[in-house]
């Protein structure tokens, strides 16, 4: 589950799982709501590593972002198939559509990972 906080200018989510993994696909589900809406008709591999969780949140992001530009692809889904320590693998699904908005960046402003026993909570802050 995801929602949008109140933020003068960019865009700022509060994503939710039962853990991390899925606190963060649903933090990339509410970017690529920001962006538009695809169907899962192509799919990217994607991977990276970070040196700590908020950073993966970044990279992760920023890698999304990344792979959309570069391969001129509206991403819809995400579904996190490894993660280990502080490293993934995913695949992302999108159709090579217009995007509805533009997300120039993933920032560190902002940025909190909290973790409970049952629950994960991530606030990332995008720069449009």
């Amino acid at each position: 589950m995801y929602r949008y906080l109140e933020h003068t200018a960019d865009i700022l989510i509060e994503a939710t799982g039962n853990n991390f993994k899925e606190a963060l696909e649903e933090s990339a589900h509410a970017m690529f709501n920001v962006i538009g809406s695809a169907e899962p008709k192509i799919k990217i591999n994607i991977a990276c590593s970070a040196p700590s969780k908020e950073q993966l949140v970044v990279y992760f992001l920023g890698d999304l972002l990344s792979e959309m530009e570069i391969n001129q692809i509206v991403f819809s889904k995400v579904e996190i198939i490894e993660l280990v320590n502080f490293d993934l693998k995913a695949i992302a699904y999108g159709d090579k559509i217009l995007p509805k908005d533009q997300v120039k960046a993933v920032t560190h402003h902002m940025l909190k990972v909290e973790e409970s026993k049952n629950m994960c909570k991530i606030q990332v802050l995008l720069d449009v």
